[in-house]
């Protein structure tokens, strides 16, 4: 596991699995708050209704797309701590620090590669 501590990556690795079970509950939530789902849809007739279910709707399926990203990033960080290349940079392989993944615990790049990401 490059550099770190036993007991980073062990602390590391339980706030992802315990923000991936938030994640993971939010989401059955939001699918099941998405007014299309609705079985009174059907019924709707008052006026303005299609409109903010139609709102409702595209706000949902934002909020979903967002949560499955998050998801990704913690499955995919969850699995590079299982095969022992968690932390390391993408772009320049180096060492990712250490302050940086306990803040950002799904970071991909280093914060040198990162600012350079983003200009």
């Amino acid at each position: 596991m490059l550099g770190f501590p036993t007991k980073t990556i062990n602390n590391i690795k339980d706030l992802l699995q315990s923000q991936q079970k938030d994640i993971e509950k939010s989401l059955k939530e939001v699918e099941n708050d998405d007014p299309v789902k609705e079985e009174s849809l059907a019924e709707s007739s008052e006026p303005g209704t299609d409109s903010y279910i139609a709102d409702s709707h595209i706000r949902t399926v934002a909020l979903e797309e967002q949560l499955k990203k998050a998801h990704t990033s913690i499955s995919t960080a969850l699995s590079k701590i299982t095969e022992g290349i968690y932390g390391k940079c993408e772009k320049c392989g180096k060492q990712i620090e250490v302050a940086r993944l306990l803040a950002m615990p799904t970071a991909q790049y280093c914060l040198s590669c990162s600012k350079k990401n983003s200009k």
